[in-house]
């Protein structure tokens, strides 16, 4: 019997579903290719139970007109959107309201239809997709099952997170707007890639390969679905105008223009200016700031899937011992960062996944006693200078941040006085391109700060990305078969008391037995906005700007 799932992610099952604790992205939010089967691993997300028939969106009818007619909108980010081409950079136009997908990873961390009217498992290879009819490109083709088949090819052909997600997938078409994706090896996580802002953004292959390579002339193409059509892109903005026949109604807005402003200060004072409306990635320190001021607000996000990761490089002292890798993560006062640094805008790391997910193990503490211990059992001897020695080497420990995310500079500043009092001696470096830093060590690097989620935009924990032995953005080398074979069980199973299980086991062997890896804080999304935008609520998913924005009534 085919089975159909209203797709609930992160474990939430009925009989434990709880309020959830959002890429910033590490260096930019590229968007986190799935936990895939092997090659990689696919989502590590549960499922609800069966029901009996498809899930099915409601959407509400087309209007002809807005009830009212809004300035544009113009919101400020300091990443730079750098093409068109949307294998490269078509994560980022979902984020403002140009691009969707296939599914949604929505605020009530529920994986539901978005461009799909539904989705059915068949069985453990078969998935059954439904598109919506009334869907249509910006350019007014309709997005059919033809559509959506030469979509997903593309991308499974150039799109390396596509292929990382889902290789060896195929797909059928099987009626005018029906599918048939076949996965490789079981899957049960499919729905969260398909909810992955990199791995399926849809978008009309036709219009994108009568183009070429020259992906300036995709402006005003109409290539994409959502509200708000791209017309022009430079190394200073993006344009868009308003998609007048999308197929939810006519949007709100007459324009949004999206500006690249590196400089966190220049973005706040733009808002403060009345030249921006809305500013992201604004530094926690805004909330004193502006607080108490009815012009200009600091908002956050409700909640959090997004933290501050701390990759350790194992290869090479001091974090090759385990030890000295545990008494690190001790050496952090968790408490501190989160309420006092961070001004309360961050909630307090106790484990690898944010607070209030249910499989949360919170095994993280603040025990600078037993750090000293195994320090101190491990060789590394107190000089009088307050910094620990062995072998006549200091305790010296480079330390990268990046300057894209403010926070960075106060949590690292703070991190480097709680670790010197157990005798670590760490210096900061602020540098771009930390990725690529860590990944081909192009610098001396022991540890490094980078925003990415436990749990990724689909909603799937990041273990095959970042801690499994093939993982693409495992920079701290870690080779741990017992572990890696944990993460591959982990992502073949469809039982969630078996996954519940597993990501526990798999918690207690990062951070206790072995201290590989952690989070510092976890941060809940803020942006500064106008007085017209005060009721404006940040993403835990980088959906920055959606159809349903528009200023305070």
């Amino acid at each position: 019997m085919k089975k159909t799932y209203f797709y609930t992610i992160l474990l939430l099952l009925a009989a434990f579903l709880v309020a959830c604790g959002g890429t910033a992205p590490e260096e930019e939010p590229v968007a986190p290719a799935s936990e895939a089967v092997a090659p990689t691993a696919a989502a590590e997300e549960s499922i609800e139970e069966p029901i009996e028939e498809p899930v099915e969106e409601p959407i509400e009818e087309p209007v002809e007109e807005t009830a009212e007619e809004y300035p544009p909108l113009r919101i400020l980010t300091s990443f730079q959107i750098k093409s068109l081409d949307p294998v490269t950079q078509g994560f980022w136009y979902s984020e403002f309201g140009t691009a969707e997908l296939m599914m949604k990873w929505d605020r009530d961390y529920v994986v539901k239809p978005w461009v799909l009217q539904s989705l059915e498992q068949i069985d453990e290879l078969n998935w059954k997709l439904t598109l919506r009819p009334e869907v249509t490109f910006q350019n007014g083709k309709p997005l059919d099952a033809e559509a959506l088949a030469a979509l997903i090819n593309r991308q499974l052909e150039l799109s390396p997170s596509a292929q990382a997600d889902l290789a060896g997938a195929t797909v059928a078409i099987t009626g005018e707007y029906e599918l048939v994706l076949t996965t490789q090896d079981p899957n049960p996580y499919v729905p969260n890639i398909l909810a992955q802002e990199s791995t399926f953004p849809v978008y009309d292959v036709a219009a994108v390969e009568a183009v070429g390579e020259e992906y300036e002339k995709l402006a005003g193409s109409g290539m994409y679905t959502g509200p708000y059509t791209v017309m022009s892109l430079s190394d200073q903005e993006m344009v868009m105008t308003r998609n007048d026949n999308y197929w939810q109604g006519v949007p709100p807005l007459p324009s949004v223009t999206v500006g690249f402003v590196s400089d966190e200060q220049a973005r706040m004072l733009a808002v403060e200016n009345g030249e921006a409306d809305i500013a992201i990635y604004v530094p926690s320190a805004a909330k004193k700031i502006y607080q108490g001021r009815d012009d200009i607000f600091f908002v956050t996000a409700p909640s959090t899937r997004e933290g501050v990761r701390l990759i350790l490089e194992l290869e090479t002292a001091p974090f090759d011992d385990a030890a000295v890798r545990k008494a690190f993560a001790m050496g952090i006062d968790y408490e501190v960062l989160a309420n006092d640094v961070l001004d309360g805008v961050y909630w307090t790391a106790t484990g690898y996944y944010p607070s209030g997910f249910p499989f949360l193990v919170e095994n993280l503490n603040h025990d600078p006693e037993t750090a000293n211990q195994l320090l101190d059992e491990a060789g590394w001897v107190m000089g009088d200078d307050g910094i620990r020695a062995k072998d006549d080497q200091p305790l010296h420990v480079v330390l990268l941040i990046y300057p894209q995310q403010p926070d960075l500079e106060p949590i690292s500043t703070a991190m480097q006085a709680q670790l010197g009092e157990i005798g670590f001696d760490v210096e900061i470096v602020s540098m771009d391109g930390i990725s690529d830093v860590m990944q081909n060590d192009t610098v001396p690097w022991n540890a490094g700060l980078t925003y990415s989620g436990a749990i990724s935009g689909g909603g799937i924990p990041q273990l095959h990305r970042y801690i499994h032995s093939e993982g693409d953005r495992n920079y701290s080398g870690i080779n741990d078969p017992a572990l890696d074979a944990l993460i591959d069980e982990l992502n073949m199973t469809f039982d969630g008391e078996k996954r519940t299980e597993l990501l526990q086991e798999i918690q207690n062997i990062i951070i206790v037995e072995e201290g590989y890896q952690l989070f510092v804080a976890n941060k809940l999304f803020p942006a500064l906005v106008s007085a017209a935008y005060q009721d404006y609520l940040p993403s835990h998913n980088w959906l920055h700007v959606t159809y349903e924005t528009k200023p305070t009534n």
